[in-house]
């Protein structure tokens, strides 16, 4: 059913997606994952894998064929007549091998837990999936957020230069504050050189995901898509760590192990069996009477008796494997605690951090580059110092967006591991 719905999903994003890309020409960040969860092949490979499984547990979940057998007994050679000898038979029979003990049920248990394992690792892969696009489409933002501000400041550089030519015609400024300003801004293209090719390598991580097409679209971006809360202190996600995908993947991992020791214990019980046969005979008695038919039936069973080599052995390799993989699962959680305390805290400071931006740092900025240049306007301000005003401005804008941008991938990463917070 969860597999059905699945493809539902993808054949709902088929018809929706392309329309709403087209009505409005932008790329959201929605769109963009549901493009990347229908064209990733390992999506498509995990869910085949799960209908696989399944399959496999069905035809396991079964007897063996039947056999079935013809043949003839007791032919004489000399005049290979069917009536001749009271013996001669056509044989007819039917054998059925039954499973031993509980097998089958086990072995399906073992195939449905396989079934399982696929499952979570396509939850995992649709989670990896969702968590590399948020954080490729953040920096397809980031960088085209960083040329905007760069842009705006240069903007703000060129009318400095211009002012500074002009004071530097009138005999009121000095050769260098030009030259500073020149420099300034040359530095200034240099950043949006870097800025564009940042770009452009982040829009082709973005097109392994969407498509070139779709990858060149321009974002569309929503305000509650950054400093997302998070309604949950560390104790309650690390609660919610039972629904990580991986960790169902090991769970499903140990309830294979366990049907396979299960499986192995059949091992010591007998494998029954039965035969049937009917046995035409042709001729006459001497009395001339018809010979009689003949039916037979027969039981056959094993006797698993020497298993010191054999059963013994595989029940405590089974024993071992279903232990480790115990291990397994308890390692995974605690690497899965630790990664999800590491994301929570990076996410914390990250958020504090904005937080002081927006309270003090920008306003400080902002006020000491309005000062320096009414200062320097009014000629108590050197041009140097005004220069270091306006690079603290633009270095305060370009990081604080970059603290905004990485807090929405430490959420990202929270959601990777905890789902949707």
């Amino acid at each position: 059913m969860k597999t059905l719905n699945i493809f539902r999903k993808i054949l709902l994003g088929v018809f929706w997606l392309p329309a709403l890309l087209q009505a409005e020409n932008t790329l959201p960040l929605d769109a963009a994952i549901q493009l990347a969860l229908e064209a990733d092949p390992l999506v498509k490979s995990h869910s085949e894998q799960i209908s696989a499984f399944e399959d496999y547990s069905l035809a396991a979940d079964s007897w063996a064929d039947p056999k079935i057998k013809l043949g003839l007994l007791s032919l004489p050679t000399d005049s290979l007549e069917l009536d001749q000898e009271p013996m001669t038979q056509l044989v007819l029979g039917y054998q059925q091998s039954l499973p031993r003990g509980n097998t089958v049920e086990h072995e399906s248990g073992h195939l449905k837990a396989k079934a399982f394992e696929k499952r979570a690792d396509l939850d995992l892969r649709q989670r990896m999936v969702r968590m590399s696009v948020r954080k490729t489409w953040l920096k397809v933002y980031l960088y085209e957020q960083s040329e905007k501000i760069i842009q705006k400041n240069r903007r703000l550089f060129k009318q400095q230069l211009n002012v500074s030519q002009s004071l530097y015609a009138s005999g009121r400024n000095q050769q260098q504050d030009v030259l500073q300003a020149e420099l300034e801004l040359s530095l200034l293209d240099d950043q949006l050189q870097q800025m564009s090719s940042k770009i452009k390598e982040a829009r082709s991580l973005l097109s392994q995901w969407v498509g070139r097409e779709n990858s060149n679209l321009p974002l569309q971006v929503k305000a509650q898509q950054f400093n997302q809360p998070l309604n949950s202190n560390i104790e309650n996600l690390i609660a919610r760590l039972g629904d990580y995908p991986l960790m169902a993947k090991y769970r499903a991992k140990e309830f294979a192990s366990r049907e396979q020791l299960d499986l192995a214990k059949q091992k010591y019980k007998p494998q029954w069996g039965f035969d049937i046969s009917y046995a035409k005979r042709s001729g006459e008695n001497m009395d001339g009477s018809d010979r009689s038919d003949f039916v037979s039936t027969m039981i056959n069973f094993d006797l698993p008796v020497f298993t010191g080599q054999k059963q013994d052995k595989v029940v405590s390799a089974r024993q071992k494997q279903l232990l480790a993989s115990k291990y397994e699962k308890q390692d995974a959680y605690l690497q899965a605690v630790s990664q999800l305390e590491q994301f929570y805290a990076r996410w914390q400071q990250l958020r504090e951090r904005v937080g002081l931006y927006d309270r003090q740092v920008l306003k400080q900025a902002k006020q000491n580059a309005t000062a320096a240049l009414n200062g320097y306007q009014s000629g108590v301000v050197s041009f140097i110092t005004l220069t270091r005003a306006r690079s603290a401005e633009l270095k305060a804008e370009l990081q604080r967006l970059n603290l905004v941008v990485e807090q929405s991938i430490a959420h990202a990463d929270i959601r990777y591991l905890v789902g949707d917070v």
